[in-house]
């Protein structure tokens, strides 16, 4: 039997602290080769055309050359999976964003300065996205888009407050880019609101929602507990919380927005959660729509909504950075149609007409 073909990972990090912890994460893998580390971006770079990495794990504020430049750099001139060690403070979610846009895979919360609990937690999910990363295609990563332009909406009536459709989205490895490039697509005026579930830490989502917003032509915001639904409203579900969609007594959609503290699932947003409540209170009128991400979290919810007559998408193999969830979608027969990232913008807005 064939010895299975280790992943080599490189590390980057200006901490030697933050260097040997996660080093010790991964010779816990027998699965993973360390190949090396770097201490700086300019040695990053140097070190990926030498050593010829599966895998980079990178730090962004560091001395020399910082990490958004040597992403930079092995995009243009060795491109290979790269994972961003990033805090999940205001300023550490849009430096992340800013690589993910770069061409990153991902990201891993970077613990505090002190071998405590939160590095403890950060090695399983660091290592699930080595192995999710080790099989991406860095030219399915970068994503181009067209900015939209915001248009002058007219005077609302009230035919226009009547929610007829709406979309759901779920997203996770590689989802931000994706995500990205459908709501750029989409006609400002669509006759629906969009609500997305990424997987992302609060600090992110407001981050993300933020930055949709100022580069899309469809207003984007995050969803609010008790908010009303709109048409032509794009909704980034919060991190670290559960959010549903409910009917009110006066008929109105709502969201119903919860921490996860209490629920304790897995995934905060979870997609499950939101499409089960999108195929309970919509039924045939919701679009559900899987993107790229490891695992199977939406399958199930998605399937509801097809079970409900809804439309259900998936993204094809081709533009997913981790063809994971959307795979599971297909083979459980949960998705109608399987889309590439152009052709599902135009979908939705065929599926509202």
């Amino acid at each position: 039997m064939a010895e299975q073909k280790k992943i080599k990972v490189l590390v980057v990090d200006d901490s030697a602290f933050m260097r040997t912890a996660i080093e010790r994460m991964l010779i816990t893998d027998p699965t993973i080769e360390l190949i090396g580390s770097a201490a700086n971006g300019k040695e990053a770079v140097e070190k990926v055309i030498r050593l010829r990495p599966d895998v980079v794990t990178m730090d962004i504020e560091m001395p020399i050359m910082d990490g958004l430049h040597a992403l930079k750099e092995i995009m243009r001139l060795a491109p290979v999976p790269v994972l961003i060690v990033s805090s999940l403070s205001k300023e550490g979610a849009k430096v992340t964003l800013d690589a993910i846009e770069l061409g990153a895979v991902d990201y891993v919360p970077k613990p505090g300065s002190t071998l405590s609990a939160s590095i403890l937690t950060l090695k399983e999910e660091l290592l699930q996205k080595i192995h999710a990363a080790s099989g991406c295609q860095p030219r399915a990563i970068k994503l181009e888009y067209i900015p939209g332009k915001r248009v002058a909406k007219r005077p609302s009536t009230p035919a226009d407050e009547i929610i007829n459709r709406a979309v759901f989205i779920g997203a996770s490895t590689g989802g931000p880019p994706a995500v990205q490039k459908i709501l750029s697509m989409l006609d400002p005026s669509l006759p629906a609101p969009v609500v997305i579930a990424q997987h992302m830490p609060k600090a992110f989502t407001a981050a993300f929602a933020s930055r949709l917003n100022m580069i899309c032509g469809i207003k984007v915001k995050e969803a609010s507990d008790g908010e009303t639904l709109q048409n032509s409203i794009a909704y980034i579900c919060p991190g670290d919380h559960q959010t549903r969609v409910t009917r009110s007594s006066e008929g109105r959609f709502c969201f119903s927005i919860s921490s996860n503290a209490g629920e304790r699932d897995r995934f905060a947003p979870c997609i499950n959660t939101l499409l089960f409540s999108a195929a309970k209170e919509f039924a045939h009128k919701a679009v559900g729509v899987i993107l790229t991400g490891m695992g199977e979290d939406g399958v199930r919810g998605l399937k509801n909504i097809k079970l409900m007559g809804g439309l259900t998408i998936a993204q094809d193999r081709a533009t997913s950075v981790v063809y994971g969830m959307p795979r599971a979608a297909l083979e459980q027969e949960a998705a109608v149609r399987i889309l590439n990232l152009d052709e599902i913008a135009k979908e939705i807005e065929l599926a509202l007409k």
